[in-house]
Parts: structure tokens; sequence; C-alpha cells
């Protein structure tokens, strides 16, 4: 019903894959500049959400938390910020409650072909070296599996830990912020990582 209701009302050009799921025509023109896309809402990820619309206030972006809306509006936007949080200790395997873990698989029924999505991920160093930032790993395969093209990586050097699922070629495939145990560092963070972000989304 819900597959139903999502061609008849969405607008959006839909048509089925081999399995008979509907997916988004990949060639869907973005209307607008820069959608930042966050959850869980009204913690950490949540603040550090608001910081980024702030400093980006130039381009107007648009906030969402991810609970309140479907995949489809991911499309409406030529450039996307994700923001996520880490993973606990008995939930690597995405079974958390996080709303990103119902999320994702919702998302590989859209194609993000043509859109920059630049990443940030919230970890814990101390308590998770072995982990840090693994959602933001997890949610970066999805990102690519459905064509979006990651863009802000962060070197390592200034973080301590010991293995991350978002690392790449020794760098972050986004930017890592510990609210924790750094959170003296997260704005400084921040407008370095923005300096690259900008300079990426101007080659629209």
């Amino acid at each position: 019903m819900e597959r139903a209701q999502s061609k008849r009302d969405s607008g959006y050009q839909l048509k089925a894959d081999l399995e008979g799921n509907y997916l988004i025509e990949k060639d869907h023109q973005a209307t607008k500049t820069v959608g930042i896309f966050y959850a869980p809402s009204g913690g950490s990820v949540h603040k550090v959400a608001r910081l980024i619309k702030q400093k980006l206030s130039d381009l107007h972006p648009d906030l969402f938390v991810i609970s309140d809306i479907k995949p489809l509006q991911l499309l409406d936007y030529r450039c996307l910020i994700l923001v996520c949080s880490t993973l606990g200790r008995n939930t690597w395997e995405m079974e958390q409650r996080d709303p990103w873990s119902s999320f994702l698989p919702r998302m590989l029924r859209i194609r993000l072909n043509g859109r920059k999505v630049a990443m940030v991920g919230l970890g814990d160093h101390v308590g998770y070296p072995n982990h840090f930032v693994d959602g933001m790993g997890i949610l970066g395969r999805t990102v690519e599996e459905i064509g979006g093209q990651l863009i802000g990586m962060t070197e390592t050097r200034d973080y301590v830990f010991n293995d991350s699922r978002a690392l790449r070629e020794g760098k972050f495939i986004g930017l890592p912020l510990d609210e924790d145990y750094e959170a003296h560092k997260t704005e400084a963070r921040i407008d370095e990582w923005l300096k690259a972000i900008r300079c990426a989304m101007a080659e629209f």
C-alpha cells in the first residue's frame, strides 16, 4: 500500500527493477542547492546539524531530521550533508534503534546520481576506539551504492583511535566529531571542513 501510494502521490517518475521494487528515475532534476539531513534529534547530532546550517546560512540550506521525511526528499538537492551518530557496543551490525538503521534500507529505492554528499559522523574515541565513527562508514557505503559522490574526506592526524569503518585510503570519508571528549575542537573542525565542502559544491 505504501509503495502504491508513493507512486501516485509523490510526483516523481518511478520504474520497477527486476525484483519489482520501484526505483526513482536517476535523471530526476534537483531544484535546490543544499539539504542537511540528520538523526537522532535532540542531542549532539542535532546540535552539530544546526551549527552547520548556521555556518552555511548564505546558501540557505534546509534542515531535516530523517524521522520526519521520506528518502524521496533527498533528490530535491544537488548537495547533501548527512549527520549521523556512532554505533553502540552491542550494535555494530546496524541493529540499534537509531533512525538511520530504518532509513538506510529505504534509501536503496532511490538513486543519488549527480548529487554530491558530505558526511559528518559523531563518535566516542575513548569508549569505542576500535569502532570510531563506524556509523559514518556504514552510511557512506549506502550512499555510494545508490550513486552519490562522496566529498569532504578528512585527514586522520588530529584524531586518536584504533580503527574505523569510515576509513578509506588512510582518510575518513567525512568529518568525524567527538562531542563527548573533544567538544572544544568541534567548531574549528567544522570551519576547516566546510572550506573544502564549499569548493566542492561550487563545482556544480
